[in-house]
């Protein structure tokens, strides 16, 4: 952890419960100590001592030097080589592009090692980075800059054809070969003549913006969540403190020369890519070894490569690797952590995961784009007690409480109520959208919209949703995005879309659709697939020639629709 790796450390016993070590490490006069802050008008407990701006938090990274940061393929850049990077990009955007403090910049791309180049040079310009899904479609890709204002657009070469049609976009490729256009400007060309490790003279504070990351909810459209450098830093410096409190615990090796390895297979533009895997990372001083696209062999090939000790991706993923029967072509001794996020793992899947990989923990972690990935971890022994909760609420910066959605009412332990969460790491607000921030955000508490309860011992546990949303292999996807496309076409009276289990990918997107004239559930898919990501499109369609059911108020019956046609896929898969 280089820059917090001289640390004077209290000795604890091994058995000390872990709030209760990062209790000690926040103590008044601590590194870590915390305190309470007015920001908002909202008291939040924050560190006292945290760097201001993330453009200070990346320098930290260069305290891991010549070690190598990021693997992909036959690449290997050092952190050192990285920040370089990424210093001389900020550069490039300030003196060439004109990027100001404030202005919006679209990151568009695979997990290629150019993307957390792009994301430090766009923060430390001044710029706001707006994360988008690299999935989207062009249109999806018109309307994410239609609501940003982005003027500038950071892509590969795949994604930089969906940007072609924006007017006055300026375009900076990186890696592949860029496409010939007056607007079009290579990465690489951009870095000449920059000098390394050279920041652009920007004011940078703890409120000012730092990034949007669009999320599908149940509102329709994707929403802009904004955070400020506050948040971001909070959210690395909070996650460093739960470093060192399983380093006194004696839960990390303790050879100073070890270094971690993750293996990353999750998308940087989702937040549990970005801020745990990614920055968590350079903030360690851990290895990523990146992966193209998701193989169950080729993360075997990998692990056993690269000396792999960490993976965190989403259940399917985690699932795949414990059901393989090709584990035993390959040494995975080294990995030691099978962490997952996203979206929720069955208990039969956590059984599965300690019994494949004995010596390895298995580990979950609740957050949302809104909490900045943040909200509860639970791992190892924890959590095969308790494979249904998502561990407790993350001390020190993180508070939870269960309410009563109808009255608001704080509820007793063991009552499901709605999941609200108040920290210094949630997001500020929805880009461009007051009343979706007003429904969301009360006196400082996010309301998530998603049921759950807190147990005696204070454990979390999700039970429910409260929006219609479904999530795909942890792509949050909404109902009502898709029903509006389907309720576009002329041949379709009315739609619903619901999830479908599955024991993959957790859900997948089904819909049932009333139509007024004869149309093949093919050409509806199509007709999705025209307007919308590919992980939007519903894996069945029933098509009717009847009106949908209703209830008494007039509305879809969608509890008896859901369970009808729930019921007609469990049995079409027996």
């Amino acid at each position: 952890m280089s820059a917090f790796d001289n640390l004077n450390l209290p000795s604890v016993d091994p058995s000390t419960p872990s709030d209760q070590v990062i209790g000690m490490l926040t103590r008044e006069g601590m590194p870590f100590e915390t305190t309470e802050q007015e920001i908002n008008g909202v008291t939040h407990t924050v560190f006292a001592n945290q760097p201001p701006s993330l453009r200070e938090a990346f320098m930290m990274f260069l305290g891991h030097g010549d070690k190598e940061f990021m693997v992909y393929d036959d690449e290997r850049l050092t952190f050192k080589d990285t920040i370089a990077r990424a210093s001389m990009f900020a550069q490039a955007l300030v003196d060439d592009f004109g990027v100001k403090k404030g202005d919006r910049v679209a990151l568009s791309m695979r997990n290629y090692p150019e993307w957390p180049i792009a994301y430090m040079g766009i923060i430390a310009a001044g710029g706001v980075a707006v994360v988008m899904n690299a999935w989207w479609t062009e249109e999806e890709i018109a309307w994410g800059i239609k609501d940003s204002g982005a003027k500038v657009a950071v892509t590969d070469g795949e994604r930089a054809l969906r940007f072609m049609t924006q007017a006055d976009m300026q375009i900076i490729v990186a890696r592949d070969v860029a496409p010939e256009a007056a607007n079009v400007t290579a990465m690489a060309t951009t870095l000449e003549g920059k000098k390394p490790f050279v920041w652009p003279t920007v004011d940078l504070g703890p409120e000012d913006l730092a990034m949007i990351m669009y999320t599908s909810g149940s509102s329709g459209f994707p929403k802009g969540a904004l955070s400020t450098h506050r948040a971001v830093v909070s959210l690395l410096m909070n996650w460093v403190c739960i470093a060192l409190s399983l380093k006194m615990l004696g839960r990390l090796n303790p050879d100073p020369d070890f270094q971690p390895v993750m293996l990353v297979a999750v998308p940087f533009f989702h937040i549990t890519g970005l801020l745990p895997v990614l920055f968590v990372s350079a903030t360690i001083g851990r290895k990523l070894v990146m992966m193209y696209k998701w193989d169950v062999e080729e993360a075997f090939r990998l692990i056993e490569k690269e000396g792999v000790t960490t993976f965190t991706g989403v259940p399917t993923m985690s699932y795949e690797m414990a059901a393989s029967d090709l584990r035993g072509k390959y040494d995975l001794s080294t990995l030691t952590d099978i962490g997952g996020g996203g979206a929720a793992r069955p208990p039969e899947h956590v059984k599965l995961i300690k019994k494949s990989f004995p010596n390895a923990n298995p580990g979950i972690g609740y957050g949302l784009t809104e909490t900045n990935s943040l909200t509860a971890v639970l791992s190892a022994d924890e959590y095969v007690d308790r494979p249904t909760s998502t561990g407790k609420p993350t001390p020190p910066l993180i508070h939870v409480r269960i309410t009563d959605p109808a009255t608001g009412k704080e509820l007793p332990a063991g009552e499901p109520g709605e999941v609200c969460i108040k920290s210094v790491v949630n997001i500020r607000e929805y880009w461009n959208n007051p009343e979706a921030t007003a429904r969301a955000f009360k006196d400082g508490w996010f309301h998530s919209g998603d049921v759950g309860y807190l147990d005696d011992e204070g454990y979390l546990y999700i039970v429910d949703r409260l929006k219609d949303i479904i999530i795909r292999g942890g792509e949050n996807i909404s109902s009502l995005e898709v029903e509006g496309v389907l309720h576009a076409h002329d041949a379709v009276d009315d739609v619903m879309v619901f999830s479908l289990p599955d024991e993959r990918l957790g859900e997948l997107v089904g819909a049932v659709v009333s139509v007024n004239r004869d149309i093949s559930e093919a050409d509806l898919k199509a007709e999705v697939a025209k307007h919308l990501a590919a992980f939007k499109v519903p894996e069945k369609i029933w098509i009717t020639h009847e009106p949908l059911p209703i209830i008494a108020s007039g509305k879809i019956d969608r509890k008896g629709i859901k369970e009808q046609y729930r019921g007609l896929w469990a049995a079409a898969a027996a």
